[in-house]
């Protein structure tokens, strides 16, 4: 396995969520914590473990020596007072160790405190006072029972404390150190995208077509930037429906415009009322249809359910009632979780696209799976593969000159926009021998995003 392969390996392993990511880190963090305080335990372990804070070894020479005296017999215990003897502790016998007393200390107290604990047979007689003799200071230790007077050299030997307090502050400094790394960590980790994403905002209203941000950072920080992006995408589409709807009304009304001109500047028949009346109704019809489509697109209504065979049956009796060649030939009793309105509207114009390019059209409907599928076929000459995804958008035509009927191509926009707000499709196959199928394919049953909002 190649480095880059471990290295994807290991991004996909670590934690996508913020709280993962921290607890993650806390955890490895304790995990190095725990190793460097063993290494170091290991590393500055004495040969012989230390004894804790205190005279020790000093007043263990005195303890061993107080016994070996009490041992030797009287006749020889002198001469041994005085072989014990060292440069800092002075053992004699029957004679104290002439000085000048000086106020107790920490030091003193606590030889004598060890000294009657570990002879408590002499902890009402046995004596330990800070005194001097010329520049020296002496810790005088008297033990009446036996005459044994001992004199110490001061300072006692205190053992270092290094290593008692090493190991309990390193974990704390690790934890202080892992505390301010996780929360500047924390801190960079989630204002960097947030901040990059506040920065795109401010020139989103003058800037629309700006790159789309990268995802990046925790997976809730990526959510809110695809959600932006999302939005983003959605405010440039808007602006650029709208250019090109200004741009289609404007080039469809300057050709009734130029001919109510000439109309008027040549006179005679030309310019008879019906003629100018005739071009009036043009421009009116593609004005309302543009405004019907800018308030479609606005409309709030409610989702019910509804029994859409019967809802599709009267929608083409309502055309064959006036000579049109419209069927229905689908399924009744099939439930289906819509918008009414909107559906009528959506096959409506289905219905009449068909029978503007063609005589006859036929429509149908049936339940599959938890699906309904709605197909309206006409005997048209049809749209080329290639041009379908083209004729979906709004006010686009295969030819520009079908204009001159008031038509703004918005017939299959409409139904678009209807089928995405159904959380729908819309597929645009041939027909046999000839024509045109629009299959729209809807959920039967409410989904539970719009369900949980209509409640």
């Amino acid at each position: 396995m190649s480095f880059r392969s471990r290295f994807v390996l290991l991004r996909r392993l670590f934690p996508q969520t913020l709280f993962g990511q921290m607890v993650a880190i806390l955890a490895t963090s304790l995990l190095l914590t725990l190793c460097v305080v063993i290494l170091l335990l290991r590393a500055l372990r004495p040969a012989i473990p230390p004894l804790p804070v205190g005279p020790w070894p000093d007043t263990l020479a005195i303890e061993t020596a107080i016994r070996s005296l009490r041992s030797i017999p009287l006749s020889v215990r002198q001469q041994a007072a005085e072989g014990m003897s060292s440069a800092g502790i002075h053992f004699q016998l029957n004679k104290a160790f002439p000085c000048t007393p000086l106020p107790a200390d920490h030091e003193t107290e606590l030889v004598h405190r060890i000294l009657r604990h570990d002879f408590p047979g002499d902890a009402a007689s046995m004596n330990v006072v800070k005194c001097e003799t010329g520049d020296r200071v002496f810790t005088n230790i008297i033990l009446p029972a036996d005459n044994i007077h001992i004199a110490v050299i001061s300072n006692f030997n205190l053992h270092d404390v290094i290593h008692m307090t090493l190991p309990i502050t390193v974990p704390f400094l690790s934890l202080l150190v892992m505390t301010g790394a996780l929360s500047v960590w924390s801190v960079w980790r989630v204002n960097r995208p947030l901040s990059i994403l506040a920065r795109k905002a401010d020139t989103l209203g003058y800037d629309t077509t700006s790159p789309l941000l990268e995802e990046q950072g925790p997976r809730e920080v990526r959510r809110v930037i695809r959600a932006f992006n999302r939005m983003q995408s959605r405010i440039r589409m808007a602006a650029e429906e709208r250019t090109r709807m200004l741009m289609s009304i404007g080039h469809d009304l300057r050709t009734p415009l130029t001919r109510l001109s000439m109309r008027v500047e040549l006179g005679g028949d030309d310019a008879s009322p019906r003629a100018m009346r005739n071009d009036l109704t043009l421009m009116k019809q593609m004005l309302n249809g543009a405004l019907t489509f800018l308030d479609g697109q606005r409309e709030a209504e409610p989702f019910e359910v509804v029994e859409l065979g019967s809802l599709l049956e009267s929608l083409c009796e309502e055309f064959s009632s006036t000579g049109k060649q419209v069927a229905y030939e689908g399924v009744h009793e099939t439930a289906c979780f819509c918008q009414p309105v909107s559906i009528s509207r959506a096959v409506n114009n289905l219905i009449e696209n068909g029978l503007k390019y063609g005589k006859n059209v036929h429509v149908d409907a049936w339940p599959e799976n938890d699906q309904i599928i709605i197909e309206v076929a006409d005997s048209g000459p049809g749209i080329p593969d290639h041009m379908r995804l083209e004729m979906l958008q709004p006010f686009a035509r295969m030819d520009r000159a079908r204009s001159a009927d008031g038509s703004l191509g918005l017939g299959l926009s409409i139904v678009q926009d209807v089928v995405a707000r159904h959380q729908g499709s819309i597929t645009l196959r041939d027909a046999a021998p000839r024509g045109l199928i629009v299959r729209l394919t809807l959920p039967a049953h409410a989904p539970h995003s719009r369900e949980s909002g209509l409640r």
